[in-house]
């Protein structure tokens, strides 16, 4: 009998120890997000009005930005500006937006992607590091914009570093073998400066997230950060945690967090304690 309970120990302890696919769940206040969009976004942006601010030295020469008879100063130096008003726009495939907050009532996407591409907002024809600024209204009027791909969270807090994630909090779920319902195995809160990924395990492999994106209370210097939730798909993933001038780490449920989450773990852990006591006292009154 005691064989038996080592053996159903030890297959207790693989049950948990052994990798499971899970999903992630985050809820962060960040003044940066980076979508590299897949292949299936199916995400429709209706923008009512909006600034395009095309890098100048990148345009060419018959570019519509250049023949404009007025030119519109609003992006600064080195951008020559159109305006876009009752636009639908589908993200295509392999695109690179980079979401950045600012203290101006808008949020600026900073657009790339391979420079032999031709892609398009509206009828006006974009290259790489285009900026598509957004107003404030956009998000509000909408209640939120929707992005799938590969998601990142905040810059690393290295010096001279404004877009940060400010706060944050994780779950991590998964779904047992041989069982049906998902269990939340670990949790946490993210710092200021912390930079989230959300990464298939397997080398290479892109992880599909979507993420949403809304607006967080005002703060005292101005800026409005963004406000993200993002999940991913039950998958073979983890999140890439990195620091300034430190190496990257990965939040991953321990075996322990698996059965201290589990109701059934919590049974069955019961049931060996009172199987022993059992057997211990056979084993005494067989000796007596």
């Amino acid at each position: 009998m005691s064989g038996l309970v080592v053996l159903l120990f030890l297959g207790v302890m693989v049950y948990y120890v052994w990798p499971r696919p899970k999903s992630f769940f985050l809820d962060v206040t960040t003044d940066f997000l980076q979508v590299t969009t897949d292949a299936d976004t199916q995400i429709v942006w209706d923008i009512d009005r909006a600034l395009l601010c095309l890098p100048e030295r990148r345009l060419p020469e018959d570019h519509p930005a250049r023949l404009a008879a007025d030119l519109d100063q609003a992006c600064g130096r080195g951008f020559l500006a159109q305006r876009i008003s009752n636009v639908e726009l589908d993200w295509p495939a392999d695109v690179t937006l980079m979401l950045r907050s600012g203290a101006t009532d808008a949020i600026d996407l900073l657009i790339r992607f391979a420079p032999e591409r031709q892609i398009s907002i509206g009828e006006i024809p974009i290259v790489p590091e285009t900026i598509l600024r957004l107003p404030h209204t956009v998000i509000t009027e909408t209640g939120g914009l929707g992005l799938s791909g590969d998601v990142v969270l905040g810059q690393t807090a290295e010096h001279a570093t404004l877009k940060l994630l400010r706060e944050g909090r994780y779950e991590t779920r998964e779904v047992p073998f041989f069982r049906s319902n998902a269990l939340l195995v670990d949790s946490g809160t993210l710092s200021m400066g912390d930079a989230i990924t959300i990464e298939a395990i397997e080398q290479d492999k892109r992880l599909s997230a979507y993420a949403f994106v809304t607006l967080a209370p005002s703060q005292p210097d101005g800026v409005t950060p963004l406000r993200v939730i993002a999940t991913s798909p039950e998958e073979d993933s983890r999140l890439r945690l990195q620091r300034a001038r430190a190496n990257p780490s990965y939040i991953e449920p321990t075996w322990s967090k698996r059965i201290a989450n589990d109701p059934l773990a919590i049974g069955i852990a019961t049931l060996l304690s009172l199987l022993a006591t059992f057997l211990g006292v056979l084993n005494n009154l067989f000796r007596k």
